[in-house]
């Protein structure tokens, strides 16, 4: 497990049904009065390298950001290393210099998510309610990230102050990452492996 929070990703990860009422939750969370409210569709390209099975790289694209990232594969995602390139939005969606950049790094296999997005900005905190749908399935969320936390005891209490304030409890959430929940039935056994 990651232990510093530099370089961290803190989140809590709840699984929600498809009828879930985003409505009813935003007013939960206006009520907490956070910074700014946004709706944004995300593009993530995800690629596994042939030379490294501990972590996944990912290419977002949407109107506000995009960028190269990579993350630690863990046992638990709540915890996990990240570091996140900006790529110059100016330029437009870089997807094909990102693809065969991974190529050349020795990408094995990738896989597309894409994502509706309705988020809660905080000083310390984000939520985000999200469709995810991928190659072949799709499932919806409720994360919970700690913004620059001091460290991960830190995050942690972060998340635990919004997830009790909105109704959710730590022992309920997903441990697995998105990337794993939407992992095709068709991705190649050394991917599935990643995460057994």
């Amino acid at each position: 497990m990651v232990q510093s929070s530099s370089f961290t990703e803190i989140e809590h990860k709840f699984l929600v049904t498809s009828d879930f009422d985003a409505s009813s939750f935003f007013k939960k969370i206006s009520s907490l009065s956070p910074v700014k409210l946004e709706k944004i569709r995300v593009r993530d390209v995800y690629y596994v390298l042939n030379s490294n099975a501990k972590h996944v790289f990912r290419h977002r694209f949407d109107h506000q950001i995009q960028q190269l990232t990579v993350k630690s594969v863990e046992e638990d995602s709540a915890v996990r290393m990240e570091i996140n390139l900006p790529i110059d939005q100016s330029k437009g969606d870089q997807s094909p210099a990102v693809s065969a950049f991974m190529k050349v790094l020795g990408c094995k296999w990738s896989a597309e998510i894409a994502k509706d997005i309705e988020v809660a900005y905080f000083s310390d905190c984000e939520i985000v309610f999200y469709r995810a749908v991928g190659k072949s399935n799709a499932v919806n969320c409720i994360e919970f990230e700690a913004v620059n936390p001091k460290s991960v005891a830190d995050g942690l209490r972060i998340l635990s102050h919004y997830e009790a304030a909105l109704g959710f409890n730590s022992k309920d959430r997903e441990s697995k990452s998105l990337f794993e929940l939407l992992l095709p039935q068709d991705a190649p056994e050394d991917v599935k492996k990643m995460f057994r």
